[in-house]
């Protein structure tokens, strides 16, 4: 949260941090201070100043250049200060006495010169490069090893005086990054405005933080704005190279190589053959090493101790094989190496275990069976069929031969127990996790997401323990898969990330294939275009004979355009998807949809049409993804067709009910259905059809007055309103051209006058604008509306207040801690302290009638895409209380809820249904819930949001509680944060 900032002991050490009296240490933590603290930072400015001009005293007159013509200046006003006052009467004396004419003296050097010194060393030892003039002069790379010292000398005060009193805070930056002071570059450039060069300063900031994902946003909106700008294109490199995407980071260097800058382009030509060098090698290895398994599984030779290093994933794979076609003892024997060698990578011996039993084995009895098995794991047909074949190996007891014959047949799902119990006799990790692996696999076939999300995490938790590589990259990719099906992309996107790590550990040069394109969909969901593309064109590059891959990175490319409402790009994207003939993915048939209303092209209908049709009949379409193409097939035909296509979409709403609410395709069909059909009436003027669309939508719950409806869709907004009267207005309009940030506004100024004679208003506003703050003025008492599951049973337990306060952050998020709440409150509950942790809080909520929660709120992509509240962590290290967590519990007491933490109502920005810490409260059984969407002063807080709990305990509805405190908030001033403040009911 946001706090003045109060004389603290960091403030008092700002001066002997200037004085150069610290140790580094303690130089480091006021440092870190400044960055936060707008107090200390004007004060650091006058006290660089005036330090500045003591040296300038200093230094002898004749060494000055000859006086120039008076030039007008900004008057300098030292500030009574414990550094002047340490600096002694005399000199005090002396600074005011000569204040004018030391402004009146010439600049020795001219402004090029005069910033040498930020790159005066014979090397730099920041592979990265500023923008700032003076910042970006080559000098050879120089690594420093354990132990080093940087050759960077420590940031010359005097100088960075000079550019404080010019207000160049750009410049003081990038003497900061040069140094890697991140942080205190950070708080300069918060203060330099914006433009192109002072963005590709701050992506330099990210990527030195290590966050590559948010670097490449900001340099690519830099190269959108300047396309040729060689330091965004240099550190734009680096960024993709720091996510391991080798070759499109070798294709930046090169682009950087052709601009011909001395130093720069050799650097970046030699970049760029080191990291195709590296690419190549990994890929002709990966090739070399599947070459091998196929001659080690024919038994005509065995690979090297380096290659089973190399990859000893695929190896392993491949020696199982081996060992179940071996028809002689001394074929069994030439596999010992083998396992030896990979038993010494993962520790223990059950390779070389399953090599001895294999050599005491009747091999002559078994041969006619291996030689069976042989064939089927090369696909080839069998005399009698698959079924007769497990008959015989199950009546010769040949387990082991059984085990890999099932998984190569496909018919695990057929005989899961029987595949169970063989995996669990073998005692081996690799089958016990692949055990685990097809086990959650056929639950998600049964459209059990839930459970297979259990099976899978509990395997996972086994990679920590018994780690191989090669099956936990497996795991972890099958379980990013389903959390996209589950549309949690924060979780998709932690496992995608750990299979990546797992496969590259593995040297899975052809697993991580896969994963690049599960990182550049998952990237596409999370509206995060740069990063998706990134992804996607390192898959492709990989493989770019591959029609299918064109397609599928191609096809996402054109969705990501569509999201930035990129029309011209979309459609240049999905036309080299569409080159690929007879192929078609879900997502490219959602982007011909739109595209038949923005950009339609005359051979489209026809495309979709046969590609429909293959996705129909494939084997791989997930459970819920036939009522999507529904969908896709009348949003399509609605621009040509409106009643064809209408009733393909009611056919898809239809189809999407059969499965459960879990099913996320299914909630996605249905949520796009209904958004197309209530645009279409909206464009059509049918106003009062589309009401009652939205009201069907949300179960008929919608009341007759007092009421707005609003949706958009790219380029599209529809408003529904009734006002006190009960008659019924609406807006249409179709001319956005860019994605909509901001709400306020939205909505049009004679549709709010019905809605002024209001008491309070309800308000039904479609995924992604609810939860947004804005969409109404701060002086109407309005709450956003969400219908529940069932209706809210008057609770049986008596009223019981619980208060969540003085909670104790981890102390890896530096987080400052918050006022101190006092007592419990009288017949409540306190949690606090150690006890204030997600487990005990949960626990809690479920019985209490209101909920208080005063702690940290965070938005950290990488735990939720919702924000969640920083607790105390509990025994297992969990701090996070999340929007999933709360969702997943029964409140009992049906509460109302009050978080009190910054940014509590950030709404991930989902199109398919409303994703947030307050939509999972109401869903968990909240009656109410009140949160902020912006960052909300400690202090204020606590005065707020009793005012509010007090108003509506007297009896007051809490759309008006709210909106009657915000009013007295808002006029005695300075307290703007509290129109960000909004209702859930």
């Amino acid at each position: 949260m946001k706090r003045r900032c109060l004389v603290t002991d960091a403030c008092q050490r700002v001066h002997a941090l200037v004085d150069g009296e610290l140790a580094p240490e303690e130089a480091q933590r006021v440092r870190l201070h400044l960055a936060t603290c707008a107090t200390c930072q004007e004060e650091l400015g006058r006290l660089l100043q005036l330090k500045a001009l003591a040296q300038e005293l200093k230094a002898p007159v004749e060494t000055r250049a000859p006086a120039a013509p008076p030039q007008r200046s900004r008057a300098f006003r030292p500030r009574w200060s414990r550094y002047a006052r340490r600096g002694g009467l005399g000199l005090l004396v002396t600074v005011m006495a000569s204040a004018a004419l030391v402004f009146l003296l010439p600049r020795a050097r001219e402004p090029r010169a005069e910033l040498l010194w930020m790159t005066d060393a014979p090397t730099r030892s920041l592979e990265l490069r500023s923008s700032y003039p003076g910042a970006d002069v080559y000098h050879p790379y120089e690594t420093l090893r354990a132990g080093g010292s940087s050759t960077q000398q420590p940031v010359p005060l005097a100088e960075m005086a000079r550019l404080e009193e010019k207000g160049d805070f750009r410049g003081i930056a990038a003497a900061y990054l040069l140094r890697k002071d991140v942080e205190s570059a950070a708080a300069y450039l918060a203060r330099a405005g914006d433009s192109p060069e002072v963005e590709a300063e701050r992506a330099v900031v990210e990527l030195l933080r290590g966050d590559a994902p948010e670097a490449l946003r900001r340099l690519e909106d830099v190269l959108e704005r300047v396309p040729h700008h060689p330091q965004a294109m240099w550190n734009r490199a680096l960024a993709l190279a720091q996510l391991s995407l080798e070759l499109t980071a070798s294709e930046q260097f090169e682009a950087v190589a052709a601009l011909g800058e001395p130093g720069w382009s050799d650097e970046a030509r030699r970049r760029a053959e080191e990291l195709r060098a590296r690419a190549t090698q990994e890929r002709e290895s990966w090739q070399g090493a599947l070459k091998a398994g196929d001659a080690m599984r024919a038994h005509t030779a065995v690979p090297s101790t380096e290659e089973l290093q190399r990859h000893p994933g695929l190896f392993r794979l491949y020696f199982y094989d081996a060992l179940r076609t071996a028809r002689t003892v001394e074929q069994v024997r030439a596999l010992f190496p083998v396992a030896e060698t990979l038993d010494t990578l993962d520790g223990g011996t059950v390779m070389r275990d399953a090599v001895r039993r294999t050599e005491a084995s009747d091999l002559r009895r078994r041969t006619p069976l291996a030689e069976d098995y042989a064939r089927l794991a090369r696909r080839e047909p069998l005399q009698g069929g698959v079924p007769a074949f497990l008959e015989r190996l199950r009546a010769a007891r040949e387990e082991e031969l059984l085990l890999g014959a099932l998984l190569h047949a496909g018919v695990v799902d057929k005989h899961l127990e029987e595949y169970q119990r063989l995996t669990a006799a073998t005692r081996d990790p690799w089958f016990l996790l692949l055990s685990e692996q097809e086990h959650a696999k056929v639950l998600a076939s049964r459209g059990e997401l839930l459970q297979a999300e259990q099976r899978l995490l509990g395997a996972v938790k086994q990679c920590g323990e018994t780690p191989v590589a090669y099956r936990c990259a497996q795991l972890e990719r099958q379980l990013a898969a389903l959390y996209r099906q589950l549309h949690r992309p924060a979780e998709a996107v932690r496992h995608a990330q750990a299979a990546w790590q797992w496969s590259r550990k593995d040297g899975a040069w052809g697993q991580e294939l896969v994963v690049l394109l599960e990182l550049g969909q998952l990237s596409r969901f999370r509206h995060q275009p740069s990063l998706a593309r990134s992804y996607l064109y390192e898959a492709l590059a990989r493989e770019p004979k591959s029609c299918a891959l064109k397609h599928f990175v191609f096809a996402n490319s054109a969705s990501a355009h569509l999201n930035a409402l990129e029309v011209d790009e979309a459609r240049r994207s999905i036309d080299m998807a569409l080159q690929c003939p007879d192929t078609l993915t879900a997502s490219g048939a959602q982007v011909l949809a739109d595209l038949a209303r923005l950009r339609p092209s005359p051979g489209d209908a026809e495309r979709l049409e046969k590609g429909l049709a293959a996705l129909r009949g494939s084997e791989r379409l997930e459970a819920g993804q036939s009522a999507l193409l529904t969908q896709s097939e009348g949003r399509f035909l609605l621009e040509r067709d409106r009643a064809a296509g209408e009733a393909l979409l009611r056919r898809a709403i239809s189809e999407s009910e059969q499965f459960p609410r879990s099913n996320v395709n299914a909630r996605k069909a249905r949520t796009y259905s209904y958004t197309s059909l209530l645009l279409a009436a909206g464009k059509a003027r049918e106003f009062d059809k589309a009401f009652a669309l939205l009201s069907e939508e949300l179960g008929g719950a919608l009341p007759e007055r007092c009421v707005l409806g609003v949706t958009v869709d790219d380029e599209r907004t529809l408003v529904l309103v009734r006002g006190a009267d009960g008659q019924l207005q609406g807006w249409y309009d179709a001319s956005r051209t860019a994605p909509l940030r901001s709400v306020e506004g939205l909505i049009p100024g004679e549709l709010l006058m019905p809605l002024r004679a209001c008491e309070q208003i309800v308000v039904a506003a479609r995924p992604p604008l609810h939860g947004r703050a804005g969409l109404l003025p701060a002086d109407m008492a309005w709450s956003y509306f969400l219908p529940r599951p069932a209706p809210v049973v008057a609770p049986a337990v008596p009223p019981r207040r619980l208060v969540v306060a003085d909670v104790e952050p981890p102390p890896g998020l530096s987080l400052a801690p918050l006022g101190a709440w006092g007592p419990p409150p009288p017949g409540g509950v306190l949690l606090s302290g150690s006890a204030a942790t997600p487990g005990r809080v949960l626990e809690a909520m479920t019985k209490a009638t209101e909920v208080e929660i005063h702690a940290h709120g965070l938005i950290n992509l990488e735990v939720s895409d919702a924000s969640l509240l920083v607790l105390t962590p509990g025994p297992d290290g969990r701090y996070a209380l999340t929007a999933g967590e709360v969702r997943s519990r029964r409140l009992g007491g049906a509460p109302l809820v009050i978080l009190a933490a910054c940014r509590a109502a950030h709404t991930s920005p989902t199109s398919h249904e409303p994703f947030s810490l307050p939509v999972a409260f109401l869903e968990a059984g909240a009656r109410a819930v009140l949160a902020a969407t912006v960052d909300i002063p400690d202090a204020q807080a606590v005065r707020f949001f009793e005012g509010v709990r007090s108003r509506i305990q007297a009896g007051q509805p809490v759309a008006v509680a709210l909106r009657d405190e915000r009013v007295v908030w808002m006029e005695r001033g300075g307290a703007d944060w509290v129109r960000a403040v909004l209702a859930f009911e």
